[in-house]
């Protein structure tokens, strides 16, 4: 099933989705399970080569901090998106819990090629659940990445849950290129609890500059810390950006 569900990716739009996520083989070398992701000493260990590559920032606790939020966006960038776009166009779940998952590291140390181990599920959407597609990505995958990475980084998990939702929400784009039904993608992101009544920590990872012009445009509600590294410029949808934009029409407007 997956072979003939990537070659209808390849002969689409979006070809890149069926490079994402490639299925484990024997022939397969040099990979990490990504079930190390789920615990402090796990996390230190794959991100050990990136932070000793940029030693100078990991002996900063706020260099650092950002560093291992960098690694966090290429991670869930590489993963995320395929996922979602397979899940919204077809109705499929591929593999994604860290158990079932393998990663393999580029020179740098940074995120590479995602590997799966078993076969995609069928899913059906429930009109009344559509958070239901959502819940094993959530609470077996996500939440204890998030954790480890911010107990390993000293930090609350939100940077991290940001991180992984603005993937999210680009990957729903996507999808939406392809014609994909997005309804349950978008009640996710729309969404300030999860079913459990608990807070959605994916809810609205982007805003508006004006909240009454959707199309204007649009800043991360979670900073990701880049800015403080000195071999990264400042992304465009920083949310500094924004205050400060907002600082100097409130200034103008009082010069006025």
């Amino acid at each position: 099933m997956i072979s003939t569900l990537f070659a209808h990716f390849r002969d689409g739009p979006l070809p890149w989705v069926a490079d994402q996520l490639q299925l484990l083989t024997p022939e397969v070398r040099d990979v990490l399970p990504v079930s190390l992701l789920t615990h402090e000493a796990g996390c230190a260990s794959v991100l050990s080569r990136y932070l000793q590559i940029h030693a100078a920032d990991a002996k900063q606790i706020e260099q650092r901090r950002a560093r291992i939020s960098m690694w966090s966006q290429w991670y869930f960038a590489n993963l995320l998106p395929a996922w979602v776009i397979v899940s919204l166009s077809h109705n499929w779940q591929l593999p994604i819990r860290p158990d079932q998952l393998f990663i393999g590291l580029q020179q740098q140390g940074l995120p590479g090629q995602l590997y799966f181990q078993g076969d995609a599920q069928a899913f059906s959407p429930d009109v009344d659940l559509p958070l239901a597609r959502f819940t094993t990505l959530i609470e077996q995958h996500l939440r204890p990445v998030c954790q480890a990475l911010a107990t390993l980084s000293e930090m609350k998990p939100g940077i991290y849950w940001g991180n992984a939702a603005v993937r999210l929400h680009w990957g729903i784009e996507q999808a939406a290129l392809l014609k994909a039904d997005t309804t349950d993608g978008l009640a996710l992101i729309n969404a300030r609890t999860l079913p459990d009544g608990s807070k959605n920590p994916l809810f609205q990872p982007l805003r508006a500059e004006h909240s009454d012009n959707p199309d204007s445009p649009l800043f991360r509600r979670q900073c990701c810390l880049r800015y403080r590294l000195a071999d990264h410029a400042m992304c465009s949808s920083c949310p500094l950006l924004l205050v400060e934009k907002r600082r100097r029409r409130d200034n103008g407007s009082l010069a006025g």
